[in-house]
């Protein structure tokens, strides 16, 4: 766009100089820098064009590298919890699968997005980390809590 306004700021200038010309060369000289005028711009369009046209492309491309980047930062986060969780709650977590402890925290980081009260979410920790009649007290829960905390996405 810049291109265009240069052209047509060039083609009024041109103008004020042959001023002083005679009819017919500033007639010709007129019809040129128009003519050129348009030039610029049709090329100053097709290159708009062009560029409008590249954009979502390369918008969807740079998108899906950002959702990639971010899924597997958010394994990332959940295997670190899986590992935490097994290594400091281990009777909460004997005979539980990777998944099972994912879905817990997949229940807890529900919670968090829904808004609820952190204390109603440590008393469904208790609740729902209970393993084989091993329930966890209320700072432990609220140590789960707060490790997923950080590991939800």
């Amino acid at each position: 766009m810049k291109l265009v306004s240069v052209a047509f700021a060039a083609t009024a200038a041109l103008s004020l100089v042959l001023t002083g010309c005679s009819s017919e060369d500033q007639q010709s000289a007129q019809d040129t820098a128009n003519n050129a005028a348009e030039s610029v711009g049709d090329a100053a369009q097709g290159a708009l064009s062009s560029a409008q046209s590249a954009a979502p492309g390369i918008q969807s491309s740079a998108g899906n590298l950002a959702d990639d980047a971010g899924n597997v930062f958010d394994d990332a986060k959940r295997a670190t919890f899986v590992a935490a969780y097994k290594a400091q709650f281990s009777t909460l977590s004997e005979g539980k699968s990777d998944e099972d402890i994912e879905g817990l925290l997949g229940s807890i980081c529900q919670q968090i997005t829904d808004g609820k009260d952190k204390d109603a979410v440590v008393t469904d920790i208790r609740s729902a980390a209970t393993n084989n009649g091993n329930e966890p007290g209320v700072d432990e829960a609220g140590n789960i809590y707060e490790q997923a905390k950080v590991a939800c996405p």
